[in-house]
């Protein structure tokens, strides 16, 4: 993530306590339109080996037992604010079902062993990608009723995996794969439909005929700062301007972390996370940070490096 003008700083010197949780929360994002109508290759539904789907208003895994199919879900997730090396406490998918169903689902959850996972299309085969020696196995037993959410096993053992990966950034995408398994001939349907980016409240199903984004999938990953940047002596002020923000633009003197790797992070004065950035071997004496529009008020912005931590109360205007 000109010269500096105002310097906004809380003066604290005391020892400071590394534990906090951070939680970062990614749903599945729009990629294009069809027509008026938004569309994401965010997620891919995959049957046997072939893709079966990119578009449609709900996704399914699992194993159709009456026709042999093993259905296959894969799910990308971009602008991924968790740096390399974070220590994972835990990460789940939350998803809500499309259908009333009950006939149990075996699923395997792994995700792709790469540093940024590209979008998915009609052609290459989710199940063609990378995996991750790490996976999740989920055993979907309980009824699920239409349109109600649902949350995946922990996942943080294949989401930590990837972020330990040498070329992972703060910032990449990660996909997960959610597999169905061959469960025998069977009348049952052994495959759980939920809704996708392009949901639909089916009107022949009672609903409104509308998108409703809160019923996009989304990942959620609880993570701590590594231990190296974790080993804090002290709390110092930090200089950054212009201060009001109104441009979506911060510039940092970041002159006093030369040579460090930095931990860059917005938060809001409930503690949640808005921004984060992650700079390795800082160089530079003063550092842009495009926030993009954020509503208006008083926010937190702190850089930690091994040494030390600086914090400055910054205020977002429009």
């Amino acid at each position: 993530m000109k010269k500096l003008l105002l310097f906004a700083s809380i003066a604290l010197l005391l020892p400071f306590v590394a534990s906090a949780q951070l939680l970062d929360t990614v749903r599945i994002q729009n990629t294009g339109f069809d027509g008026p109508v938004a569309i994401s290759t965010d997620d891919a539904e995959q049957l046997n080996n072939m893709i079966d789907k990119l578009f449609d208003d709900d996704l399914d895994m699992g194993w159709e037992g009456d026709e042999f199919n093993v259905v296959i879900v894969g799910l990308r997730f971009r602008g991924i604010q968790v740096p390399q090396g974070a220590v994972i406490d835990s990460a789940f998918i939350e998803i809500f079902s499309h259908e009333d169903e009950g006939d149990p689902s075996l699923i395997t959850i792994r995700g792709e062993a790469s540093d940024n996972a590209v979008t998915f299309n009609d052609v290459d085969l989710i199940t063609a990608r990378p995996s991750t020696t790490t996976s999740t196995f989920w055993e979907i037993t309980e009824d699920w009723t239409i349109w109600t959410k649902h949350r995946s096993p922990d996942v943080k053992n294949i989401i930590q995996e990837i972020v330990n990966r040498p070329g992972w950034q703060s910032g990449n995408a990660l996909a997960l794969v959610l597999s169905g398994q061959d469960q025998g001939a069977s009348s049952e349907d052994n495959a759980r439909d939920f809704e996708s980016f392009e949901n639909v409240e089916d009107p022949d199903d009672g609903g409104d005929g509308l998108n409703h984004p809160e019923r996009i999938p989304k990942l959620y990953v609880y993570y701590k700062l590594s231990s190296g940047l974790n080993q804090v002596v002290q709390v110092t002020p930090l200089s950054v301007a212009p201060n009001p923000v109104n441009a979506g633009t911060m510039v940092l003197n970041t002159a006093p972390f030369r040579g460090q790797d930095a931990m860059i992070s917005l938060t809001d004065m409930n503690g949640r996370l808005v921004k984060q950035w992650m700079e390795n071997d800082l160089q530079v004496d003063v550092l842009r940070l495009e926030t993009g529009v954020l509503p208006q008020g008083t926010y937190r912005l702190e850089v930690r490096t091994e040494s030390e931590v600086s914090i400055a109360k910054v205020v977002f205007t429009r």
